[in-house]
């Protein structure tokens, strides 16, 4: 059962749902800055036939709205796409077209809305694409909650967009508005080089990629746990990010197929190369699948599904997804198969895994990282 929640927004009425989603949802599908920004837009006198780009609309608050318009959905989540096609869908509504992070936006656009994204190299990816569409300051409206808004952000914008300047706060939110047209700047590679000797690992991160400067330690903890599971013929990193665990399992099986997924276009872009790059499996053996966890899978069950769940969805920190990612595991795990999880110590995910799956044993440990692995 889906919990829905009433948006009450300038444009109407929105019965709206959360990914992923659970029962008895505390966290809303809209924020005050989504209010904050529609409420802008309501009082502008714009055209029927007004053509918006829409920027990182997280849970599809913005698009159900504005549905009316001609909108362009351009995000780095799988959850916003399916989110915004979802609550459309459920409002009787046009969904936007959508377009991956991966993917520029072309033509013109009347109005540009843009939520800021949590993470600071997308920002620098996506307000640097958008300095060469717009036509003048007065089509373009950044929002987010104004803890996220401080010096640095409006820095950020005076670097890769144009000079900005924050409104006033209603209900802890602001708008960002442009104070010129800005300029086109030059767009070079988003991605950096992370180089692993110890591993033998050169990594392409993308803008938007989880640990994209470094090896994070509760990864290379789990790198040397895989070495303690037995051998598996149909693999799922799960949560990918730049592939690491899954090109690691294709060195350990290399005769294994393995599927990458992932909410990040940018991650499972990453993640495609970084597998050409430091490995020999054939493409036929590897698939890159953008989804809300395996909400969307309907395949083979895996022998092995590894995983490094993320503990925030944007700015709201919680297990929610790690615990999505678990349910839908069991769902697709083969008979005798293993999920094999790294968390933070404090996160309990033993006694989670432990009621799911029956047996979790710990594989790997330090003071703060546990490497688990689950079956049934």
């Amino acid at each position: 059962m889906v919990d829905l929640a009433l948006f009450d927004s300038p444009f109407g009425v929105l019965q709206l749902s959360r990914r992923p989603h659970r029962s008895r949802e505390t966290l809303q599908p809209w924020d005050a800055a989504d209010e904050y920004l529609l409420q802008h837009i309501a009082e502008q006198d714009i055209p029927a036939h007004s053509r918006f780009l829409i920027v990182n609309d997280a849970q599809g608050s913005l698009c159900s709205a504005l549905s009316a318009y001609d909108c362009t959905l351009w995000a780095d989540s799988a959850i916003s796409q399916l989110s915004a096609t979802e609550n459309c869908a459920r409002n009787q509504c046009k969904p936007p077209h959508f377009l991956p992070a991966t993917d520029i936006p072309q033509g013109e656009f009347d109005y540009i809305l843009y939520k800021l994204p949590k993470s600071r190299s997308l920002l620098k990816y996506q307000l640097t694409h958008l300095s060469g569409l717009l036509n003048s300051a007065d089509c373009f409206t950044a929002a987010a909650m104004a803890r996220h808004i401080d010096h640095h952000i409006v820095a950020a914008f005076a670097d890769y967009l144009a000079p900005a300047r924050p409104s006033l706060a209603r209900k802890k939110a602001r708008l960002i508005h442009l104070l010129e047209k800005p300029t086109p700047k030059t767009v070079g590679d988003d991605s950096k080089v992370l180089t692993i000797p110890d591993y033998n690992l050169v990594l392409h991160n993308r803008a938007n990629v989880f640990s994209r400067d470094k090896l994070d330690r509760g990864s290379r903890l789990m790198l040397s746990g895989m070495e303690k599971l037995p051998a598996a013929e149909r693999i799922a990193d799960l949560a990918c990010g730049n592939g690491l665990l899954g090109i690691h399992a294709a060195r350990l099986w290399p005769n294994a197929t393995i599927s990458f997924f992932d909410d990040s276009y940018l991650a499972l872009d990453s993640a495609r190369k970084n597998i050409g790059v430091n490995t020999c499996m054939a493409g036929a053996n590897t698939s890159f699948t953008p989804d809300d966890c395996l909400s969307n899978y309907d395949g083979q069950p895996f022998d092995l599904i590894l995983c490094n769940p993320p503990f925030h969805q944007d700015h709201h920190v919680g297990d929610h997804i790690a615990q999505q990612m678990f349910r839908d595991a069991l769902k697709h795990i083969a008979p005798n198969g293993r999920l094999c999880v790294v968390g933070n110590r404090h996160l309990g995910y033993h006694v989670v895994l432990k009621k799911l799956f029956g047996h979790c044993d710990v594989i790997a440990s330090d003071p703060k990282f546990v490497v688990l692995a689950a079956y049934c």
